[in-house]
């Protein structure tokens, strides 16, 4: 494998000519002198964390009108113990948004519909601040040096609950491409499962976002404590191609199975989405978007992004609302079999 190199880049947004630019927006002066308040759907210490706190750093500034914001963290559930909560308990009037994972987004159709008491299609989305790519990582002395010989060689991965990007991708690469995975569930968080795999509880675990891997713990690569197997996004990471690490692609040939695949990789798009609940009035809606992409945009916001080795690909509201909507109107026998790879224990 070629020797990793910190990846650290940003991508221009797809942001529809429709929505508007945070000077053209007047929410009826709802936002001035108010504190909002951002709910992360994780445990402090991981990805979701840092590109959520990094955002409400600079997001007030955009929206103007004195504003402030708080950040608390609600973790659970995959993140749908947050989602439930902005749906059937936060404020309606737009001064609560939630940074949630995109696995409680579309749980219900990929996961258990009777556990969700919220519908993804009625929340407000503010935008996305990246899309992601997630690697499978084994410990460096492990007998599976690659994703070729995981076929063959079980490897004990560690993973949180199910809907969860940890618990779900080790899954679907034992059902749909043939990993011999043995998943142990209970880890709360990519930093638990670091911890895990330095204590040698675990062999490795998947669905780790490149960008926050090399973050958060690039310790793990440094010090060659893992590998890096396989690589799991619609399109090949630059760099983790670069650093010799194959996309899932090339070890599966089922064209049924690559459907669900790519059904389940779509998610990761909106990797970092933040949302409203429903009927949050539409002009608040759109000074959100704007504040949002104005953040993105920003500078500073940038530069510190850059210097958390965080990078930056972000998805208007707009965009992902459409994305979420194609998602639950695609193929019914896709989603079936994606929602079989995910939730389908040994």
């Amino acid at each position: 494998m070629k020797k990793l190199s910190i990846f650290a880049a940003a991508t221009a947004a797809v942001l529809p000519l429709s929505i508007p630019t945070a000077s053209s927006v007047v929410a009826d002066d709802f936002f001035k002198g108010r504190q909002l308040v951002l709910t992360i759907a994780s445990r402090p210490g991981g990805g979701f964390n840092a590109y959520g706190r990094s955002l409400a750093k600079h997001f007030t500034k955009h929206l103007g009108q004195k504003s402030s914001i708080i950040v608390k963290n609600m973790p659970g559930a995959g993140g749908r113990k947050a989602t439930a909560w902005l749906s059937k308990i936060a404020p309606k009037d737009g001064s609560n948004l939630l940074g949630t994972m995109p696995g409680s987004l579309v749980e219900p159709i990929l996961g258990d519909p009777k556990r969700v008491k919220y519908n993804p299609l009625k929340f407000g989305y503010i935008g996305s601040a990246s899309g992601f790519t997630t690697m499978c990582l084994v410990r460096h002395e492990h007998p599976a040096k690659t994703f070729k010989d995981m076929m063959k060689t079980q490897v004990i991965m560690g993973g949180d609950q199910i809907g969860s990007t940890t618990h779900d991708q080790a899954n679907m690469f034992r059902n749909l491409v043939g990993a011999n995975i043995k998943l142990v569930k209970g880890y709360s968080g990519t930093k638990n499962l670091v911890l895990a795999i330095q204590q040698k509880e675990i062999d490795g675990f998947c669905g780790y976002a490149w960008a926050s891997l090399m973050s958060r713990a690039p310790h793990l690569i440094k010090n060659k404590i893992v590998r890096l197997v396989v690589q799991f996004g619609l399109d090949p990471h630059p760099a983790a191609t670069a650093a010799g690490i194959p996309p899932v692609w090339g070890f599966v040939k089922d064209k049924k199975k690559i459907a669900a695949l790519k059904l389940l990789a779509s998610t990761q798009t909106f990797g970092r989405p933040y949302i409203v609940p429903a009927n949050v009035p539409k002009a608040r809606l759109a000074s959100l978007r704007a504040a949002f992409d104005a953040t993105m945009k920003d500078p500073a916001f940038k530069k510190d992004m850059a210097k958390s080795r965080l990078s930056i690909q972000p998805t208007s509201g707009a965009k992902v609302q459409k994305l979420i909507e194609n998602i639950y109107h695609s193929d019914a026998a896709t989603q079936k079999l994606a929602r079989w790879a995910i939730s389908k224990s040994e």
